[in-house]
């Protein structure tokens, strides 16, 4: 634990300011998937992948660390889970890379745990940009430009179809989602963005009430931080980082990483 401790404190000291403006370090950023897993019984999974999903990168697993992996489920990457944690692998499910299950990777998930929680609140305490709606719900087409940094706070962000474009007016630019309510990708809904990349796009879903939710053919670009969330993809396609409390991803889901 204290080793942990110490490599969390020395990672927020050396950082100066990430790309969306916060002083906590990148580490968080590494995954594609990561799950929190806090707040729910020793017995709980708080990863499961089934279907013919595929994950690209590295996967996270913290608080009870257990892991279900079913039917051709694939992570093609390196899995970290707590010591503590249970792995299940049934049918063709499989784990390319490296399976960490010890005191060293236990350091870097609790390292990325904190530092996520901290990225969440100091994005919820930067002030909204002038101009922009504070609600999306659309099955329509739908563009937003932005420059420098750009702050969105939103009680809902759920589009059920039609095509969501970020603009960027330079590779710099950077979006910030503050979301207190609902957040949902559905049907042939899709994020496109212009101009910068999914790593300079979050989405900060606040609250535990309902799931975050991909689904469909949606196709998402960006971070979703939803520390205190079950998130759920059950189709569709991920470039950027998912955090949730709880993950399930299930279907022909496939998820990319971005990286910082």
């Amino acid at each position: 634990m204290l080793v942990a401790l110490t490599l969390l404190f020395v990672g927020v000291l050396t950082s100066l300011a990430d790309q969306f403006g916060t002083t906590t370090a990148l580490d968080w950023q590494r995954w594609t998937v990561f799950s929190q897993g806090a707040g729910v019984p020793a017995s709980t999974v708080v990863y499961a992948q089934s279907g013919s999903s595929y994950v690209n990168g590295d996967v996270g697993v913290w608080g009870t660390g257990n892991i279900n992996l079913s039917n051709t489920a694939t992570i093609d990457g390196d899995l970290y889970y707590r010591t503590t944690g249970i792995l299940k692998i049934s049918g063709k499910a499989k784990v390319t890379g490296v399976k960490h299950h010890d005191a060293a990777g236990d350091a870097i998930l609790l390292n990325s745990s904190n530092e996520a929680y901290m990225e969440s609140d100091q994005l919820w305490a930067q002030p909204a940009t002038f101009g922009y709606p504070s609600t999306i719900n659309t099955g329509s087409d739908m563009t937003i430009t932005g420059t420098g940094h750009v702050v969105l706070r939103l009680r809902d962000f759920v589009l059920t179809g039609g095509t969501f474009t970020l603009v960027g007016t330079s590779p710099a630019t950077t979006f910030v989602f503050n979301i207190s309510r609902a957040f949902s990708l559905s049907g042939s809904a899709r994020i496109v963005l212009s101009g910068i990349t999914a790593s300079n796009v979050i989405f900060n879903v606040r609250g535990s009430s309902s799931a975050a939710a991909i689904s469909g053919s949606a196709a998402f670009q960006g971070i979703l931080l939803a520390n205190y969330r079950n998130v759920k993809i059950s189709g569709g396609t991920v470039n950027g980082e998912i955090v949730g409390n709880r993950v399930v991803i299930s279907g022909g889901a496939t998820l990319f990483h971005a990286s910082p």
